[in-house]
C-alpha cells in the first residue's frame, strides 16, 4: 500500500494508528522487492520465453512479439501478425526467433543471426530461429474471433522450451487502475540497446474493435509491439493486440502511451495444447 495513502487515513496524533501504519507498510515493502526480483529473474533468462514472430509474405515481412506457453513450443502472439498488408493477403510462411546466446532451447533452427556490438567491446547479440506453424481454430487463424494467435514451432529433440505460466486457470476479473507488465524486443529485425524491456503498463478502460472486447492500459510501448506478453504476477494475463497513435499534421503518427489488449487464461486454449 503506498505510504502517502496511508497517511491521508492517519488522525493527528495516536500511537495505536501510528503502529497500525507500520505493520501495513513492512509487507508491502517486502512485495514490491520480491515483484523486482521477480521481472531480474525472467530479464536474466537465457534463453527468454518470450519471442519474435514473423511472417513472411513475397517481398516483405511483417513482424510482432510473442510468449511461449508450453514446453513443446506452443505460442500466443497477435493474429493480425500474419497479414501481410503491402500484399494484401495472409502468410503461411512463419519463422520464430529467441534472442540471447542459444541456451536452454531444443534442437532444429533453421537459421542463426548474431551481431556484434562494436561500442560494446564487441559483445554479442543472437537470435535464433526455427520454422512454426499458425494452428488455425475452426478454419480461422484467430483464436474465438479474438485477434490471438496460436502458434507451434517446428523442433528437434526432447528438450523443453523455456515457458511462461498462466496467470489463471479461468478468466481472471481485473480492475481500473492494475498494474501489470508488457514484456518486449526491440523491434524491428536489429539488435538495440536495451534489445529487451518489462515495463509497467495501468489498466485503464476498454475498446470495443473489430475483434471483440480488449482492455486498455497506458505506458511506454514500441514500434512493434503487438503480440507481446502482458504478465501479472510473472505469469500470463494478457497478448497485446494495438497500439494507439494521434495523427499530427506534417509530423506522422505520435504515440499516445495506450495499448489495447485481450486477456488470456489457460482453460481457453487448454484443449489446443494437448492435440
Amino acid at each position: 500500500m503506498n505510504n502517502k495513502i496511508l497517511r491521508l487515513f492517519y488522525p493527528p496524533v495516536t500511537f495505536a494508528f501510528v503502529v497500525i501504519g507500520f505493520v501495513f507498510n513492512a509487507p508491502a515493502t517486502g512485495y514490491a522487492e520480491k515483484k523486482i526480483s521477480m521481472l531480474e529473474r525472467l530479464a536474466n533468462l537465457d534463453s527468454k520465453p518470450f519471442v519474435v514472430v514473423e511472417a513472411s509474405g513475397k517481398d516483405v515481412k511483417s513482424r510482432g512479439q510473442g510468449v511461449v506457453i508450453s514446453e513443446k513450443g506452443h505460442v500466443l502472439s497477435a493474429a493480425h501478425i500474419s497479414w501481410i498488408s503491402k500484399e494484401g493477403n495472409y502468410s503461411d510462411d512463419f519463422r520464430i526467433s529467441f534472442r540471447g546466446k542459444e541456451q536452454n532451447i531444443p534442437g532444429g533452427k533453421i537459421h542463426l543471426h548474431t551481431t556484434k556490438f562494436s561500442d560494446r567491446e564487441g559483445a554479442i547479440f543472437k537470435e535464433v530461429f526455427f520454422g512454426a506453424k499458425l494452428v488455425k481454430t475452426q478454419g480461422s487463424r484467430f483464436l474465438q474471433q479474438r485477434d490471438v494467435g496460436l502458434f507451434k514451432i517446428d523442433s528437434k529433440g526432447d528438450k523443453p522450451f523455456p515457458k511462461i505460466d498462466f496467470f489463471s486457470e479461468k478468466k481472471p476479473r481485473i480492475q481500473n487502475g492494475e498494474v501489470f507488465h508488457l514484456c518486449h524486443y526491440n523491434f524491428p529485425h536489429k539488435p538495440g540497446d536495451p534489445f529487451f524491456l518489462i515495463n509497467p503498463v495501468e489498466v485503464v478502460g476498454v475498446a470495443q474493435t473489430s475483434s471483440g472486447l480488449q482492455y486498455l492500459a497506458k505506458g511506454y510501448y514500441r514500434i512493434g509491439s503487438s503480440g507481446s506478453a502482458i504478465l501479472k504476477d510473472g505469469k500470463l494475463i494478457g497478448i497485446q493486440s494495438s497500439a494507439y497513435t494521434v495523427n499530427a499534421k506534417d509530423i506522422g503518427e505520435i504515440p499516445l502511451g495506450l495499448i489495447s489488449f485481450h486477456m488470456v487464461w489457460r482453460n481457453q486454449i487448454k484443449h489446443l495444447l494437448e492435440e
